[in-house]
């Protein structure tokens, strides 16, 4: 019985080692698994950063270009007398993209001598005809 007695105190002994060795080995990977989440979260951090860095540079650049758009406008036309009166027709606020690609095109068919050309006389009715018509009336009267 004594030697029973012994064999078990052994195993009681070899189990306690053996938790205690287990022990500290989850707690080794507990303690990797923490490092690790922290360096991933300074990563996301990081990136996240780096892209909201970016993102408020291109709206500055998108910003640039919606308030540069407005800044060459086209003469407005005045509505055709021989227009039906349901017909509506495209008045732009701004600049209109597709007459400007229609200007592209005819520049590049007149050539670089006639594209270049540009009179003050054209530039001064091209004012007059993007002025609000209380701003000319305005301007006459004082």
């Amino acid at each position: 019985m004594s030697k029973l007695m012994q064999q078990l105190e052994e195993m009681h002994a070899r189990i306690v080692e053996t938790s205690t060795h287990e022990e500290a080995l989850i707690k080794a990977l507990n303690d990797a698994l923490t490092r690790l989440d922290d360096q991933l979260l300074q990563d996301v951090r990081a990136i996240a950063s780096d892209h909201e860095a970016r993102r408020t540079a291109i709206l500055g650049e998108l910003h640039g270009l919606a308030s540069s758009i407005g800044m060459f406008q086209a003469p407005r036309v005045a509505a055709r007398p021989d227009a039906h009166l349901g017909e509506v027709e495209y008045m732009p606020s701004a600049g209109d993209w597709r007459q400007a690609a229609n200007n592209i095109g005819e520049e590049q068919e007149a050539g670089p001598a006639t594209s270049q050309v540009y009179n003050l006389h054209t530039l001064a009715e091209d004012r007059r005809a993007m002025m609000p018509s209380v701003e000319r009336k305005r301007r006459a009267a004082g």
